[in-house]
């Protein structure tokens, strides 16, 4: 899916937002704004997935406020505070098998992509309390799309899967899916990114939940908002040529698979996020924020949406 006029107010609310979180001053906030505005001028009618805009604009931040690990503070929060959730969800899933199992996990990995720091996500400003309340509340939701039987169908046996992992805080919900997965047959190749975009796992979050316990930990590409195909690495191409299933999260690499995904014809390319504007949850005949697992191609067919 690529960029649309009405992701442009959505993209500059965030990076107000963040400046806000970053106590940027207002000087700085006037530059960081008009550059962005400049850069979004020159290059909105190339019409690149909207991830690609995001990504530029963030990197506008880092370079203004010489910040390497922007909202590290937030980052490390959430995940301590999933670390713990997902204890008590491992203990759950543990009486549960085969589809069902399969479908509780994803339910849960899906809740915990509601904490994107972003304003269209759970913002810049939760608190460690509300997390639980906001996973529970949203994992009771259920899904809105639910491809669960048939994602436990093809993932059964299969040799290589990919799994794009999206925020900090779901990780912990994504490394039981993955042991999951693992478990079904398959290996398992996460890529993560080599540098911060808000809320994004990179490869210190990857050692933080010891997730090359179950799976084969790569880079990605540099700092990009999702898996980005003009930056990603050779590697990260390699592992999705070569994947039977490549498994994405979250809204920005819906973005980029549902936009590129038919260049890996031997793949089925599965989506679980929950959607963050009625632009997307359209393109599903949906309204709202709804949660989504979904099959978007199945391997060497066409497009499902």
């Amino acid at each position: 899916m690529l960029i649309k006029s009405q992701c442009l107010p959505c993209i500059i609310d965030d990076i107000i937002d963040a400046l806000s979180l970053l106590n940027a001053s207002d000087r700085d906030i006037d530059d960081i704004i008009t550059e962005s505005m400049e850069y979004l001028a020159e290059n909105y009618k190339k019409k690149e997935p909207a991830s690609y805009y995001i990504t530029e604009l963030h990197r506008i931040i880092k370079k203004r406020l010489d910040i390497v690990m922007p909202f590290a503070g937030l980052r490390d929060m959430c995940l301590s505070a999933c670390v713990k959730i997902a204890d008590n969800v491992s203990e759950e899933a543990s009486k549960l098998s085969g589809t069902d199992k399969m479908r509780f996990l994803i339910r849960w990995t899906i809740a915990a992509n509601t904490l994107d720091f972003r304003s269209a996500g759970a913002g810049y400003d939760f608190a460690a309390d509300r997390i639980e309340k906001i996973l529970r509340e949203c994992f009771d939701k259920g899904l809105q799309i639910d491809d669960c039987d048939d994602i436990f169908r093809i993932v059964s046996g299969v040799r290589n899967i990919v799994y794009i992992p999206d925020n900090v805080g779901e990780l912990p919900f994504d490394k039981m899916l993955i042991s999951e997965l693992v478990s079904c047959g398959a290996k398992v190749t996460i890529p993560f990114r080599g540098g911060p975009i808000t809320s994004d796992v990179v490869m210190s979050d990857a050692n933080a939940v010891k997730m090359h316990e179950v799976a084969n930990v790569i880079l990605s590409g540099p700092d990009t908002l999702g898996i980005s195909f003009k930056e990603m690495t050779e590697e990260c191409r390699t592992a999705l040529e070569n994947a039977d299933v490549i498994i994405t999260k979250g809204q920005a690499n819906f973005y980029v698979l549902s936009e590129f995904g038919m260049e890996f014809p031997n793949a089925t390319i599965i989506s679980l996020f929950v959607t963050k504007c009625d632009l997307v949850s359209d393109i599903f005949g949906l309204k709202g924020k709804v949660g989504i697992a979904a099959i978007l191609k199945e391997k060497k067919g066409k497009k499902q949406l």
